[in-house]
């Protein structure tokens, strides 16, 4: 928080904001995967408030997207409904849990180390992702096809990773996106756009959840996540406009660099504590 008004951290906050905007605009790659190692890392914002500071700052980056995507008709209710099941009263657990538990050190020393793994994961989801583009992946995949002829299981699958991912998001503040979109596409044949609108609007709910959560408790960063999200808003707009004259796979290979060397540093600051 800043006791007195420091300019220095406010433009080193919008800087960051600028940046990691920046990178969702040239590729849609989420930012959580992006801001947890900033904030951790070049803040040294405490790993429990990182999660906290990063669901804010990831639902008020949504707001203008979701409701853009409202007037445009690429949310799948259906499939959403049925998703959200699974995935609200997880996310309410696991970040009700998470913030009560933060107070004790070794906790926290653990959830860095998880949230180290989950960006790994996310890594390996964004490798898979860059590799189907470039071979050029099916409309639709085979899984997606088969489970359309058996209702029941495909909405019991959607609650199932619903509570999955939004477990995941309640502890980690990541999922809401790199995690999300591979599913509704491999699992459920979702079109790129309505990929696209759900996903959003999934990732919406789940870190309004999570932030509020940390927020009754004081475990989130308000001022930084503000001023980072007024920064992104600047970035998306340039990177949405370079992404069209760039190579996507350029781009996207540019990120996922950004976003192991993030990955990394972080590895290093724990393994020097």
């Amino acid at each position: 928080m800043f006791d007195n008004v420091d300019i220095g951290a406010i433009l080193i906050r919008l800087l960051l904001g600028l940046f990691i905007g920046f990178c969702i605009g040239l590729t849609s790659i989420g930012g959580g995967v992006l801001i947890l190692p900033a904030l951790t890392v070049l803040l040294k914002v405490d790993p429990l408030v990182a999660v906290g500071t990063t669901t804010l700052y990831a639902f008020l980056t949504k707001i203008t997207a979701m409701i853009h995507h409202i007037k445009l008709k690429t949310i799948d209710w259906s499939l959403s409904k049925q998703f959200l099941t699974g995935a609200i009263p997880a996310t309410l657990f696991t970040s009700g849990w998470i913030s009560l538990k933060g107070a004790d050190q070794a906790f926290k020393a653990h959830l860095e180390s998880f949230i180290i793994g989950v960006i790994f994961f996310g890594i390996i989801l964004m490798i898979w992702n860059m590799i189907s583009q470039k071979k050029g992946a099916p409309a639709q995949s085979q899984i997606a096809q088969k489970l359309y002829h058996y209702p029941r299981v495909r909405s019991g699958l959607a609650i199932l990773v619903g509570a999955i991912c939004g477990a995941l998001v309640g502890a980690t503040a990541i999922g809401g996106g790199v995690l999300v979109v591979p599913i509704l596409i491999i699992l459920f044949g979702l079109s790129a756009s309505q990929t696209v609108g759900s996903a959003i609007f999934l990732a919406f709910v789940m870190t309004a959840i999570t932030s509020i959560t940390f927020g009754a408790r004081g475990e989130l960063d308000l001022p930084t996540a503000l001023i980072m999200s007024l920064g992104s808003t600047l970035g998306v707009y340039f990177g949405s406009r370079l992404s069209v004259k760039l190579p996507d796979l350029l781009l996207r290979s540019i990120v996922l660099g950004l976003v192991i060397l993030g990955a990394i540093m972080m590895c290093l600051k724990k393994g020097a504590h």
